[in-house]
């Protein structure tokens, strides 16, 4: 009950005091001084700004200028301001994306039997994927009994004298590259019913291209049942390579067939000494990853790229007057030119901060740049540029450090900035005076 009485008779105090006893009205804004002049008063300890000078009402320390854009040389050097000049030149635009390395399937080479038969042995070609095979290489021994009858047909006819039999057979012993067993019978040799299958081609064995392993099931087996024209070997290039890279929707139509490419790995870094280029590029976006799939092929004479490997694909692409990539005969064009690091942007809305003007104080003005950009571009030592296609000229300094600082003074002094292009006077989200925020 007490309480209860208590809480009453406070209610009826505060419905007896006036409002103005418990509540400051905020200060109006003058919209036309503020705006005008960009000052603002601030408590160098609270979070409070006012609109006059004067003690704080919250802490009652005395309130300092805020002056949108007017930096003293102090200023600059506590708020890390660095400026940079507006150039102009080409655009080359440079465009990354990365792939895998796979061996190059253009130089794909298979080893077949042409003569059916049974495994009997495997060599060292047909143990391994990876295994180098030079030409004339043994890769199994094969039983087959079409190739021991062939055979005796062969010394039948030498006997004979049948010249046309003789010559059919020979040629027959030739498709099936196969001639050291007839140069054998005609040299007075007997037959035989198990011979090695050598490897016309030298490479290194494969099994797939992409470089994802070894299926030890897709060699040939002892006591496999071989037809004639079975596949018992890949083969590739072991220095040869293409790489399928998916380039980025939005560079897509910079890169072109024929263009040359600089590669770097993780493990390697850059690789100067590659030569690579552009082969193919698909004619479609895939629709998942918004890209667009590029091959490269190369050839790697010191081996040091594996297939698997991750590699960095990087293109320079010198950009025309109409922003697709130029022919090398176009003479090159000239654009302005400016850091990225000086542009604020909100995805819409593009701004940069201007030198205005210093004084013999070291004292600088900035004025806001509302800004229309081209593509962006980057430079041989990594550095991001703009294309400005409208709100600076070459030759104009910009703030290309801090800049967000002198934006959010802007804003907190109520002039022009990038997310109010009025000012805050010309705005109603200026947070009013109020000491209880």
């Amino acid at each position: 009950m007490t309480a209860v009485a208590g809480i009453v008779a406070g209610g009826a105090t505060l419905a007896l005091v006036p409002d103005a006893t418990l509540f400051t009205a905020p200060e109006p804004l003058d919209a036309a001084g503020a705006g005008a002049t960009g000052v603002r008063w601030a408590c160098p300890m609270m979070d409070f700004i006012g609109h006059r000078p004067g003690p704080c009402p919250v802490c009652g320390m005395q309130m300092t200028p805020v002056t949108a854009g007017e930096l003293s040389r102090e200023q600059q050097r506590r708020m890390g301001i660095e400026l940079a000049r507006v150039t102009t030149g080409p655009a080359v635009a440079t465009v990354r994306a990365h792939g895998i390395v796979r061996y190059d399937e253009r130089t794909l080479q298979v080893v077949v039997p042409r003569v059916a038969g049974r495994v009997v042995k495997r060599h060292a070609a047909a143990l391994h994927a990876g295994t180098l095979v030079q030409a004339g290489e043994p890769v199994v021994d094969l039983y087959s009994p079409e190739a021991f009858a062939a055979q005796g047909e062969l010394a039948a006819a030498l006997k004979l004298g049948e010249a046309h039999t003789l010559s059919a057979l020979l040629q027959r012993f030739m498709r099936w590259n196969l001639a050291p067993l007839a140069e054998a019978i005609v040299a007075g040799g007997a037959p035989v019913d198990t011979f090695p299958i050598p490897s016309p081609f030298a490479g290194v064995v494969v099994l797939d291209l992409e470089g994802s392993g070894m299926d030890r099931g897709r060699l040939p087996q002892v006591g496999q049942e071989i037809m004639a024209d079975t596949p018992l070997l890949r083969l590739v290039e072991p220095r040869t390579f293409m790489v399928v890279l998916q380039v980025p929707e939005s560079r897509a139509h910079w890169v072109k067939a024929g263009q040359a490419v600089r590669l770097s790995s993780d493990d390697r870094g850059a690789l100067p000494d590659v030569s690579a280029t552009v082969s193919w590029i698909s004619p479609e976006l895939d629709r998942e990853l918004r890209a667009r799939e590029v091959h490269l092929h190369l050839v790697d004479p010191a081996q040091r790229l594996l297939p698997g490997s991750l590699v960095e694909a990087r293109f320079e692409a010198r950009l025309g007057a109409d922003f697709n990539v130029a022919d090398a005969a176009t003479p090159p064009a000239a654009f302005t030119l400016v850091p990225k690091a000086a542009v604020l942007s909100t995805g819409v809305r593009h701004v940069a901060w201007r030198v205005a003007g210093r004084d013999a104080e070291g004292r600088v003005r900035f004025e806001l740049a509302p800004l229309a950009l081209g593509p962006r571009l980057e430079d041989e030592s990594g550095q991001d540029l703009y294309v400005v296609r409208a709100g600076l000229n070459p030759g104009d300094e910009v703030a290309a450090q801090g800049s967000f600082l002198i934006d959010s003074q802007a804003q907190l002094a109520g002039t022009p900035s990038l997310l109010f292009p009025a000012g805050a006077a010309g705005t109603s989200n200026l947070r009013p005076e109020s000491p209880n925020r």
